[in-house]
């Protein structure tokens, strides 16, 4: 998939949607190809914050706790994504839709990608800015979940799939803010 078709995913329910819903990848490769990749930017990105700039943040830990934290983050963020596939799954079957875990999974990581792309975010020495970032993040993400629910699914009502993605991304939010408390509590002198 082009980087221009995932651009318009959050905003379209056919950009980048289609060939998705026609490749229908097996979970081991979108671990492998999606998950696992983007999953390392988060940790990267803590240890870089954690080197350079940590002050602006509020948060003066020893180095050494900044590479505990990344990468404890990092085992956790690979546990919330399955995690999240069996959820949308379960969310799925209360509203009467037959899903593949492999489809839940692919959405559950398709989804992640804003948010790990947020974490790009903590570059920036300026916390306010950075606190932006991750909430365009944490917005784009809650786009693609429901477009994504709509054509993964193959839905025929939008309003199913508002709700099904906001029951999804009410998840999704507890286990992101639990996540970013994990990160924060441990640094914080």
């Amino acid at each position: 998939m082009s980087q221009l078709n995932y651009s318009k995913m959050p905003f379209s329910f056919n950009d980048g949607w289609d060939k998705v819903g026609a490749v229908h990848p097996s979970v081991l490769k979108t671990f492998l190809l999606l998950v696992l990749p983007f999953s390392l930017i988060p940790p990267a990105m803590l240890l870089y914050a954690g080197s350079h700039h940590a002050s602006v943040y509020l948060m003066d830990a020893a180095f050494s706790r900044w590479q505990d934290v990344a990468l404890v983050f990092l085992v956790a963020e690979l546990f919330t994504v399955p995690l999240m596939g069996w959820i949308i799954k379960n969310i799925a079957s209360v509203h009467k839709l037959s899903v593949d875990f492999k489809d839940a999974f692919l959405l559950a990581a398709i989804t992640g990608v804003p948010m790990w792309l947020s974490s790009l975010g903590l570059a920036i020495p300026n916390m306010w800015a950075m606190i932006g970032v991750v909430i365009l993040g944490f917005l784009a993400a809650a786009s693609m979940l429901y477009y994504g629910t709509f054509r993964i699914f193959k839905m025929d009502e939008q309003t199913e799939a508002q709700s099904m993605s906001f029951a999804a991304f009410s998840v999704g939010g507890i286990a992101w803010v639990m996540l970013c408390a994990f990160v924060v509590l441990p640094l914080m002198n």
